[in-house]
């Protein structure tokens, strides 16, 4: 039986940039090619709250053409780490229900170099992460005498891998995650931070590319418990650092 060929999903409200062009009519083909676990993602830069122009096999991760950016993406545009290369490839990536994959990402320049979106490619390598562990588990072997260690770790061994990326179904999710999880990263109760514990954990949202978001601000405050103003203090302290 063949299977239903994918359809990129456009979104008909904006006019795409001319750059983008040729990166449309090769989504239906990469994911017609590395089948139907695979999505195929086309960014616009100019709007990250929604930033999702095209997308292939959307049910992979859940999401729809005007979808904001991911946190990888503000990360990238912020620290400009597109500036010396092309596409990053194979990291890992997460949605929002927990789901994992093995994601790359290519850089779609205008005639001045200048980013203006990003071809992503999400693959759900789920089935052969558990083929790989079944086969792992059924090869393994152990220390034949009471007390003996096992031995060492295989240099192919599959290790945990740090999420680079994580994917979101709105901006407000976007914004609320990318806050929640780098405020909790400081390991200090928000309303036991000292003002230069506020600082760093401003500092870090600024790395992040959290304020390149409407309304990052906002909850930047409600999270630190200070007012916007505080914020945008600190921002102002930390951007005349830099």
């Amino acid at each position: 039986m063949s299977r239903p060929t994918p359809t990129t999903v456009v979104d008909e409200t904006r006019t795409l940039r001319p750059e983008f062009a040729p990166y449309l009519v090769l989504m239906d083909f990469l994911a017609e090619l590395l089948g139907p676990r695979t999505e195929v993602v086309l960014h616009d830069t100019s709007d990250l709250g929604r930033s999702i122009v095209a997308l292939t096999n959307g049910h992979v991760s859940g999401r729809t053409v005007g979808g904001p950016a991911t946190d990888l993406v503000l990360k990238v545009l912020r620290n400009h780490e597109d500036d010396d290369r092309d596409y990053l490839a194979n990291y890992l990536a997460q949605s929002r229900t927990g789901g994992s994959f093995r994601s790359s990402t290519f850089f779609v320049r205008d005639p001045d170099g200048a980013v203006v979106g990003m071809l992503c490619v999400n693959i759900d390598d789920e089935p052969l992460s558990r083929a790989r562990d079944l086969l792992a588990a059924m090869t393994e072997t152990t220390g034949l005498l009471k007390g003996e260690a096992g031995p060492a770790p295989r240099a192919d061994a599959a290790t945990p891998a740090a999420v680079a990326e994580r994917f979101s179904t709105d901006v407000d999710e976007l914004t609320l995650e990318s806050v929640a999880r780098i405020v909790a990263a400081q390991g200090v109760d928000p309303q036991r931070m000292t003002p230069d514990e506020k600082l760093l954990t401003v500092r870090e949202l600024e790395r992040a590319g959290v304020f390149l978001l409407k309304g990052a601000v906002a909850r930047a405050a409600e999270a630190l418990r200070v007012s916007e103003p505080t914020v945008y203090r600190y921002l102002k302290q930390v951007r005349r650092a830099a």
